[in-house]
This record gives C-alpha cells, sequence and structure tokens, in this order.
C-alpha cells in the first residue's frame, strides 16, 4: 500500500465520520426540541433564565 493509498484511505475516513457526526448531532437537537416540547406542555419545564425560542422564529 503506497502512502498516498493509505493518506486517501485517512482523508476519506475522517470526512465519513464528520458527516456521521453532523448527522447524529441533528438528530439529537431535533430530539431535545421535541422533548422540551412535551415538558412544557405537561407544565413540567419552564425557562426562567432563557428567552423562549418560541418567540424568535
Amino acid at each position: 500500500m503506497s502512502a498516498a493509498t493509505l493518506l486517501t484511505i485517512i482523508v476519506a475516513f475522517i470526512v465519513l465520520l464528520i458527516a456521521i457526526i453532523h448527522f447524529y448531532d441533528r438528530y439529537l437537537v431535533k430530539e431535545i426540541d421535541l422533548y422540551e416540547k412535551r415538558l412544557v406542555k405537561k407544565g413540567i419545564f419552564k425557562r426562567h433564565f432563557i428567552e423562549n425560542k418560541e418567540n424568535k422564529k
């Protein structure tokens, strides 16, 4: 295996990891937002020192 091939494989692996992490992070943020909305609907979760996200949109 030449150095160029090994470097290409390593770069491709790093790009793949970054893509996987990016999409998983988007999924987690979406799930956290849904969870917070459920808690607010139940009356359990209240934001005291953080502005309401709904007003910003």
